[in-house]
């Protein structure tokens, strides 16, 4: 199934922050055309607030395990706030000109707030 504009749009987002973090990721041509990014409208999220985000789908092989990894952009300012594993989520900080330079894992064991 073809991608759409906005589609194509949010995987980039995502494909440019990974690169930025140096992130692993499956980055052959079948991994690439497997991506897909999903809209859901305001859920409550990790940090306990409610907003409206892309999930873009992608993989890595960890011990030739492959594993799942999804990319949450925040639809409003199309911006990548996080990276859900199976285990948490890592938030993505910025530097001033706007670039990923850094995660901070984020556990769903622990509130938000006390992290």
């Amino acid at each position: 199934m073809e991608k759409t504009a906005k589609e194509k749009e949010v995987i980039a987002i995502a494909l440019r922050v990974l690169d930025q973090l140096k992130f692993q990721y499956g980055n052959t041509k079948e991994h690439l055309e497997f991506m897909d990014a999903m809209y859901s409208e305001k859920r409550k999220m990790y940090d306990g607030k409610e907003w409206s985000h892309y999930s873009v789908d992608f993989s890595h092989d960890v011990f030739g395990i492959p594993t799942s990894y999804y990319c949450i952009v925040d639809a409003e300012t199309m911006r990548v706030k996080g990276i859900l594993t199976d285990h948490g989520v890592f938030e993505i900080i910025y530097n001033d000109k706007g670039e990923a330079k850094d995660k901070k894992f984020i556990s769903p064991s622990f509130p938000y707030d006390k992290q």
